[in-house]
């Protein structure tokens, strides 16, 4: 039990966890170089077949393990709970542990014991089963991580003495950055036979499982399996073996949901890569018995849609929202087509077995690719353009901030409002409209990713440093960059920077090295569609290559602008400086000398400067290149020509050695930012790439979902859930011993959380044929 006092000043006092800043060049040099070391390891020290060789269970044991269709036990932990009418309800999650407050908020809601939804007549009560599809924390799952960004918010939010609740996980990509150590000992902690009978405890859940894997055979011939898919495209040959023996107990009548950790449909279709091999391979063996599959549900992108098909009616639905940074919504598409295992005929078998290729790709038990056609929309919703989207979805964000100020205004109580159903909803949260106005927000990047952009301010101060250090060497420009704002003009100067550039390059393998360092960079950063490869090549290097003339262009003229700046702010410190030498000779001994050779810019070759300056000067037919006379500085009366004019230039160079480096980094690299999000906004909304990036820099810890299901004998219902704003951190008070709540939560909310339905509820009965069967 925890302290209700002490956790609530932990959330005043911001010690809880913030949502991860994925940009701060510090997480993702650490994140690069685990992601890397668990590569490589994750291939050659499979969790999977470690978890299958320490289970000391028989097939019996394996099939038996998880059956729950028996509703009579005493225990709650070993039957799932009907109600009045015989239905009992289960819940689906993923994507949380990031933020404290948006993951607390969704463990919040699934505690309570009854949930009022706006649109329904009943609330619905708690579902006695919780499903985790995976990612269970950010940004990678150690031990720390999950203790402080999962464990600690759900075990807040259902603060119980015993587990009353069973919950099931399947690690994502995510949980897989530690080889799944910290995700084998939290969830899997039942293998062990000395901790069997008492395993791991999650507040008020307790985890039952013994792999990443699992198989729930529940009431009325109703299975949920969930697959752990690792990093790679296939499934272990432990996992392929049980989820084979667990089938064999299945038939036409049983009905399957399927959870899987990525949505294979959605990533081969944005990127063209063939990530669905697991998939096939997972729904072939559910299908080998002619078991039905209604609905294949999966984490990993963070946001809520849901695809089906008329053809197989099958639902696809993707639910990542659990508590981490919202993904967007307008990349998707209305339409797409998924891979599908269908039986081929014996002619076709035959062609396969003869071709030495297999084109047609039919698998050893005569099972092949067929592709089906999945749509976003329902037939009769009215397709928008994306204009029409882009209109809806501004509409929706402009009411949504306009109306609680117009309430004040009149003198009104600002009243949360839930946006009820629209007739025909969309099948995806938020909307694409909404979404598109959402990306605007990288506008802003720099503010939300200060450090990345002093980074990218770094990159430009090497460039451009390196570039000005050519220029003085070698006369390029004639001097036009050194006397910009004073003897030329700006943009004349500017106009001729391309050419410049060039013969800086030229005599400069460094600089020419690092320019295109960076152009390969940026064009290999671009997510780029994997086929066609003409395509692919021609968006990386169209893209890329502007995203690189960009930046040049915005450094160099950042760059030129703070030596104009410099330049006109040095004669103002000449003049200091020339009465401060000038007055240093009235000091005397050891101080004179000091501040002499202090004031005296490149004392080293001063001597030969002069020499050089006087020489010049006196050759027959040049112009003296004169300093401006001793009487046109105020108050000097000593100092020569030659010495204004070295001291001239050593003031230019000390004055842009010391301010350069602090405006080009900072301000250049904030309007370097911007030019990185502008990038992000405009691939995303145009060509379908670099979503993820740009709203994973935004941090948007709203727009949160799950799923609740309702299994009766006769349908499924599945209920989405969405939370359009996440409560802050002032809204949360500590728990009364007074007024106790069913679920005791820790942290308690003073009044009803603005949920809603995110579409009408989907009904799958169990009835209906299924001609692919």
């Amino acid at each position: 039990m925890f302290d209700p006092n002490q956790a609530l000043d932990l959330l005043r006092q911001k010690k809880l966890p913030r949502m991860v800043q994925w940009y701060n060049p510090k997480l993702l040099t650490r994140i690069g170089v685990r992601t890397m070391v668990s590569t490589v390891f994750g291939q050659y020290a499979d969790q999977r077949l470690i978890q299958a060789a320490t289970d000391p269970a028989d097939d019996k044991n394996l099939i038996e393990r998880y059956d729950y269709r028996d509703p009579t036990p005493e225990h709650p932990l070993d039957r799932v709970a009907l109600d009045e009418t015989g239905a009992y309800y289960i819940d689906y999650i993923a994507d949380t542990g990031d933020g404290f407050e948006s993951t607390y908020t969704t463990a919040y809601l699934l505690a309570i014991d009854h949930l009022k939804v706006p649109g329904l007549e009943q609330p619905l009560p708690a579902a006695d089963t919780l499903i985790m599809g995976g990612d269970q924390c950010y940004p990678q799952a150690t031990r720390e991580e999950y203790k402080t960004r999962f464990v600690t918010p759900f075990s807040w939010a259902y603060d119980v003495p015993e587990p009353k609740r069973k919950i099931f996980a399947i690690p994502g990509n995510h949980d897989w950055y530690d080889g799944l150590n910290a995700f084998d000992s939290l969830f899997c902690a039942a293998r062990d036979r000395l901790s069997e009978a008492n395993p791991t405890a999650i507040g008020g859940w307790q985890c039952q499982q013994h792999r990443s894997y699992w198989a729930l055979r529940l009431p009325y011939n109703w299975w949920i399996w969930g697959v752990d898919i690792q990093f790679s495209k296939y499934l272990d040959t432990a996992q392929t073996n049980y989820f084979e023996l667990i089938a064999q107990q299945m038939g036409p009548e049983d009905k399957l949901l399927i959870c899987i950790a990525e949505p294979s449909w959605l990533i081969t279709d944005l990127l063209g890569e063939d990530e669905d091999e697991n998939f096939f391979k997972i729904t072939t063996i559910a299908r080998k018995r002619g078991s039905r599959i209604c609905a294949v549900v999966a984490g990993d992108w963070h946001h809520y849609n849901r695809y089906y098909s008329n053809e197989l009616d099958v639902h696809f639905l993707t639910a990542g929202g659990g508590g981490s940074f919202l993904h967007p919504t307008h990349g998707l598409r209305d339409a797409i087509s998924v891979r599908w295992p269908k039986r081929a005929t014996d002619a076709e078998a035959e062609v396969a077995k003869a071709s030495a290729t297999k084109t047609d790709k039919i698998d050893t038990a005569g099972w092949k690719h067929a592709k089906v056609d999945i749509s976003l929309r329902k037939d009769s919703d009215k397709k928008q353009t994306p204009r029409e989207q882009v209109a809806e979805g501004v509409k929706e964000a402009v009411e949504e901030v306009l109306k609680p100020l117009g309430d004040a205004a009149k003198g009104k109580t600002p009243v949360k409002r839930t946006r009820l159903l629209k007739q025909e909803a969309p099948t995806c949260y938020p909307s694409r409209g909404r979404s598109r106005v959402l990306s605007l927000m990288n506008l802003a990047f720099p503010f939300y990713n200060f450090w990345f952009a002093l980074g990218i301010g770094f990159i430009y101060w090497l460039i451009t440093w390196e570039f000005y250090s050519i220029a003085g060497r070698h006369d390029i420009s004639a001097g036009k960059i050194d006397a910009v704002g004073v003897h030329t003009g700006y943009l004349d100067t500017f106009s001729y920077f391309p050419l410049y550039l060039m013969q800086a390059c030229l005599v400069s393998i460094p600089l020419a090295g690092m320019l295109a360092g960076l152009l390969a960079l940026l064009i290999w950063y671009v997510a780029a569609p994997e086929r066609p490869r003409w395509k692919h090549w021609l968006m990386k290097l169209g893209l890329g290559g502007t995203h690189f003339l960009a930046h040049l262009t915005v450094m160099f003229a950042a760059g030129l602008f703070f030596v104009m700046i410099n330049n006109w702010v040095s004669p103002t410190i000449e003049q200091q400086v020339n009465k401060i030498w000038r007055d240093s000779s009235k000091a005397e001994g050891v101080i004179a000398r000091g501040i002499k050779e202090a004031l005296e810019p490149l004392s080293t070759n001063r001597q030969e400067q002069r020499e050089m300056f006087e020489d010049k000067s006196a050759k027959p037919g040049n112009i003296r290149r004169s300093a401006p006379p001793a009487s046109a500085i105020p108050g000097a009366t000593d100092v020569s020509p030659a010495d204004t004019a070295i001291v001239a230039k050593g003031i230019r160079q000390i004055v842009g050695f010391i301010l350069y480096p602090f405006q080009i980094i900072l301000l250049g690299g904030i309007l370097g930012g911007f030019v990185w999000g502008l990038y992000w906004v405009i691939t995303s909304i145009l060509f379908r790439i670099h979503g993820e990036d740009a709203f994973a820099a935004l941090r948007i810890h709203h727009y949160k979902n799950f799923l609740r299901m309702k299994f009766e004998r006769d349908k499924l219902t599945i209920y989405p859930i969405g939370i359009d704003r996440v409560p802050p951190r002032s809204f949360w008070t500590s728990r009364n011993p007074k007024h106790p709540r069913a679920h005791n939560p820790v942290l308690v909310a003073p009044e009803h959380i603005d949920v809603r339905l995110i579409e009408q509820p989907i009904v799958i009965h169990s009835n209906q044929d299924d001609e692919h069967r």
